[in-house]
């Protein structure tokens, strides 16, 4: 198997840097995830990864060996294009069969073995003699999966595969891909904008803005410890406040911020930006107790969104039912406000 290794990566187009020194590293068999918003760089670091653009500066590794100067049809990858890119005028099976155009089967198999093989892994067995446009989106998302896997590659990359079909096909898709990708044990880069997506797939995931990776971690450190603004606003709804932290006279923190003061587990002093997930926050009484007035609640089947005003600032709280409008009582832990450094 192998490790991907990008090395202060940087691509300019012309004033712009789309991409700039970039370090990542991937592990055998990872399902690591760019996500970001459009236009912080992270299909153009796939492309480079691909080998359909060229750094310039940094390198890209495969293993121990550079990528410089290696076209993409001898880099060993398999990938899955937003667009799927399927050839209308080529049945399913002969789609998948394409993907072995530049390299034989795996494991000795014949072309009729292995397209039967990824037909079965992709859940599509029977459908080899259908042409494209009769399949669903999602049934044409896992055929372009199928010919990218059909060669056996090292490393696997999927640019934004599902972002054209609707919410729950991605969602019933994504756990397909994921299955997938554990049960080949391949290592796969996944680009993506939607911060659900990115959290419920991957084992690593890289936070990207302006080009730069903000920060790099497991979905749950990338969730519940931020390590700048831009990752705590991007990464899931969130309250995130400016604010100065001062030691406290046992342990933590006191923090004030513009609408009062409350305090944290953390110990920081001096200016801060402090953020509080919605569902950490509950009406009643407890710790780090706040009087805020309930604005109004969308409800979302399972919780309602509850829209709170706490002295000029707005708070975003979860509950299981809607408050009535009007004075209400948030608190929460101590634990659940997150400091970062300014």
């Amino acid at each position: 198997m192998t490790r991907l290794t990008l090395d202060g990566v940087t691509r300019e187009f012309g004033p712009t840097t789309a991409v700039d020194d970039v370090s990542l590293s991937v592990a055998d068999g990872e399902f690591f995830t760019l996500v970001g918003p459009s236009g912080c760089g992270k299909t153009t670091t796939l492309r480079l990864v691909a080998g359909f653009e060229s750094p310039d500066a940094g390198d890209v590794r495969f293993g121990d060996d550079s990528m410089t100067g290696v076209p993409p049809e001898r880099r060993d990858v398999g990938i899955v294009f937003q667009s799927y890119a399927l050839f209308p005028h080529m049945s399913v099976a002969e789609n998948v069969a394409y993907g072995l155009r530049f390299r034989d089967p795996p494991e000795g198999k014949s072309k009729d073995e292995r397209v039967a093989e990824l037909l079965d892994l992709v859940d599509m067995p029977e459908m080899g003699d259908r042409a494209p446009d009769q399949l669903s989106g999602g049934q044409q998302q896992r055929v372009a999966l199928a010919r990218a896997l059909a060669p056996g590659p090292s490393v696997l990359l999927l640019d934004e595969p599902m972002s054209a079909l609707d919410a729950r096909l991605r969602e019933r898709l994504r756990v397909q891909v994921k299955a997938i990708q554990s049960e080949l044990d391949i290592t796969t880069v996944y680009v993506t904008h939607d911060q659900e997506e990115a959290l419920s797939v991957s084992d690593r995931v890289a936070v990207m803005n302006g080009g730069r990776v903000e920060q790099v971690g497991t979905p749950e450190d990338v969730y519940r410890a931020p390590e700048s603004r831009f990752v705590a606003e991007f990464v899931g709804d969130n309250n995130v406040l400016d604010g100065v932290a001062s030691p406290h006279e046992t342990e933590g923190s006191s923090v004030a911020v513009d609408a009062g003061t409350f305090e944290a587990a953390e110990s920081a002093s001096g200016d801060v930006t402090v953020c509080v997930r919605p569902e950490a926050l509950s009406f009643g009484s407890g710790e780090n107790e706040i009087a805020v007035s309930v604005e109004r609640a969308e409800f979302l089947g399972d919780t309602y969104k509850v829209h709170c005003d706490w002295n000029g600032t707005s708070l975003l709280a979860k509950a299981a039912d809607a408050p009535d409008s009007g004075s209400a009582t948030l608190s929460f832990p101590r634990e659940a406000a997150t400091i970062i450094r300014q």
